[in-house]
């Protein structure tokens, strides 16, 4: 079956990428140039097309078109990747190229907001208002990034605060709830000084009955405010961006629902809820030195999850403070060598009580690195791209009640990558690279009498990957075919009964597969852009202390579907003079079977999302949507595990959603 799957996607591969060749021979309308692209985060600006990776990029346009709203949805629009909530969108699940968020603290896949790492519970917000793009940079990426970058890492990109005077807003409702949003952008001090404030609100409706009382149940309210103020005089090299947010999400949607009730979306009356509030701080400040650019972030966050599951109540404590400091050549110059050198630090403080057997376990994570990434343009055709990052990490434990501990360890990891690209002409470029990731080790957060161990080892990832990119010179098609094999050593898995589970390592895990992007507007009025990847990651030589007579070697790593797909269409119709534009879309994803814990016993079978639309594009500030999510209603889990009273217990995805969608810009 792999095989012949493999065949195909080659196939369609080669067939993508010979568009223009075949379209050339073709009488076809004027097509529509799609604007060379870049990317910030490889730390350095540079031309996604040029990077010797495989990078995606969409805008925020596309977003809004297809209606993502939150970070959580991205994977209908990045190939090979899935994306699910694991019990609550706290601990969202997201798997890139096979690897898996199996430890939700600290997840495979890292998330950016303008450049600032957030806490992993950030996945579950919206995407912040004035948005300009989000980027994928397929891992491993442990030199740019460090320790959790194993998978990938997401950069979202706002448009900062500038001298223009405007106001943004936007509002959906449908059948399944709706969301609003609103973002303020104003001149303080004209040519010194700007400033920004939003304000976003999501309501998602209850999604099950309770059993028994036929209560519905599972809804909820995120709220979410940002102010920003920012300070860049014309013609200064000084660029000082300063923000302050706040979060809170009520929600009952971590609710269960029996095999036997699957379909009907009954879910089990026991007491499951949660509050998560969050509140950030950083500084974005950089200079501009001509041949350099210096730049400083620094980021505070912290979050307080007090959370209910199935009546038992775990709530946790988490701020983290981060400093990175760096200098990026300028590419403009022409340089023969362009690089990016910087230094990072962090310290994580993090809390988790279990009131039920008065545990108290305590985490302070200090982490240090010093990294570099460089390109060298050898010639006008081949660019080499060596890097390197050094870590030091130490953990220090304490737990008291049931469990006492009292205990320090230090990690130390070496991260080195080296890439390189290459021109056959002006269209086509070809690309290999070898990439590290690096998880340090340290003490488990679960601190229950049933841990067998409290402790686990580092975890190490090594990954091959060679490419071919196409670019059409009128800019009218983008393609990618890339192919990856990693290795991962000591792989982190969490273990144990569900409800006790913790962290250790279990041994190693393989990935590989192929991946296939494209963007094509092969006219002025249509758009087409899709993917498709195909992936294997599976236990090579599993080993678990829990029980160590168990050998699950051969078996899938859990959320890791083997294949996935997308596409997306929208065709331009013009309306009559001053009327603007009909512009109907269709969006599809498939999303291959996945596992839902390493026995392969419980998990999803691959299922269809269909979601249908029309925009009435009045003008460039004004834009109706009416739409149609999950059109024929499919009924799916994003998460399951096996329960000794009531076996096998599901989450479920939102069902059908019906709808409307109103924006402007003043």
């Amino acid at each position: 079956m792999s095989r012949t799957l493999l065949a195909s996607a080659s196939v369609l591969a080669l067939s993508s990428l010979a568009w223009p060749g075949i379209a050339g021979a073709q009488q076809k309308e004027e097509t529509t140039v799609l604007e060379p692209i870049t990317v910030t985060a490889t730390k350095r600006v540079q031309e996604a097309f040029e990077v010797p990776a495989t990078v995606a990029i969409v805008e925020a346009q596309e977003l809004q078109d297809r209606g993502i709203a939150s970070a959580g949805e991205l994977d209908r629009a990045f190939v090979d990747t899935n994306i699910r909530s694991r019990s609550n969108r706290a601990y969202t699940n997201v798997t890139v190229r096979g690897q898996s968020s199996v430890d939700y603290y600290e997840p495979s896949v890292q998330l950016y907001v303008d450049g600032l790492p957030q806490d992993p519970s950030i996945f579950s917000q919206l995407l912040p208002a004035g948005l300009d793009s989000v980027e994928l940079l397929y891992g491993p990426q442990g030199t740019l990034y460090g320790r959790g970058a194993i998978g990938g890492v997401i950069n979202v990109v706002t448009r900062k605060p500038d001298n223009e005077l405007r106001v943004d807003t936007a509002g959906a409702l449908h059948t399944q709830g709706g969301d609003a949003s609103l973002l303020l952008n104003t001149p303080i001090i004209d040519g010194v000084i700007y400033g920004d404030a939003a304000l976003t609100f999501r309501r998602e409706a209850d999604q099950y009955t309770l059993l028994g009382s036929g209560q519905e149940i599972g809804g909820t309210d995120d709220l979410n405010g940002r102010i920003r103020l920012r300070y860049a005089p014309d013609d200064s090299p000084l660029d000082v961006m300063v923000s302050t947010q706040r979060g809170r999400v009520d929600s009952t949607e971590e609710q269960f629902v029996m095999e036997s009730m699957f379909n009907d979306r009954i879910a089990l009356p026991i007491d499951s809820r949660y509050r998560l509030d969050t509140a950030s701080f950083g500084v974005n400040a950089s200079y501009d030195l001509d041949f350099a650019t210096i730049t400083a972030l620094t980021g505070y966050q912290d979050r307080k999850l007090d959370r209910t599951t199935l009546g038992f109540q775990t709530p946790e404590d988490q701020t983290t403070f981060s400093q990175e400091l760096r200098i990026a050549s300028d590419p403009e110059l022409g340089n023969a060598l362009d690089y990016v050198v910087g230094v990072y630090g962090q310290r994580l403080d993090f809390e988790r009580r279990t009131p039920l057997i008065g545990q108290v376990s305590q985490q302070t994570i200090d982490s240090y690195a010093i990294f570099g990434d460089l390109a060298w343009h050898a010639t006008d055709r081949l660019d080499i791209s060596p890097g390197l990052r050094f870590d030091y990490e130490k953990a220090r434990a304490r737990a008291d009640g049931a469990v006492t501990i009292a205990g320090e360890r230090s990690f130390g990891g070496v991260s080195p990558k080296l890439g390189a690209s290459y021109a056959l002409d002006d269209e086509w470029r070809v690309h290999g690279l070898f990439s590290t990731g690096y998880k340090a080790g340290g003490f488990t957060r679960n601190v229950t009498p049933e841990n067998i161990a409290f402790t686990y080892d580092p975890q190490n990832t090594y990954n091959g990957e060679t490419g071919i990119k196409y670019r059409a010179l009128d800019g009218s098609l983008e393609a990618s075919l890339s192919a990856y094999y990693n290795v991962t050593k000591d792989y982190q898995l969490f273990v144990g009964d569900v409800y006790l589970k913790y962290l250790q390592n279990a041994g190693e895990v393989t990935a590989k597969g192929i991946n296939l992007a494209f963007r094509a507007n092969p006219t002025e009025r249509l758009g087409i852009a899709g993917g498709l990847g195909l992936n294997r990651t599976t236990f090579t030589k599993y080993e678990n202390s829990v029980n160590p007579g168990i050998d699950y070697t051969g078996n899938r790593v859990p959320y890791a579907p083997e294949f996935t797909a997308n596409l997306a269409l929208d065709y331009a119709f013009d309306l009559a003079e001053g009327w603007g534009q009909l512009i109907p879309r269709a969006g599809m994803t498939y999303a291959g079977s996945v596992f839902f814990d390493e026995t392969n016993t419980i998990g999803q079978k691959g299922f269809f999302l269909v979601d249908l639309g029309l925009s009435w594009k009045v003008s460039e500030q004004v834009v109706a949507d009416v739409f149609v999510n999950n059109v024929f209603d499919e009924t799916y889990a994003v998460y399951g595990f096996t329960e000794a009273t009531y076996g096998n217990l599901y989450q479920l995805g939102t069902g059908r959603a019906f709808g409307g969608r109103v924006s402007f810009k003043f």
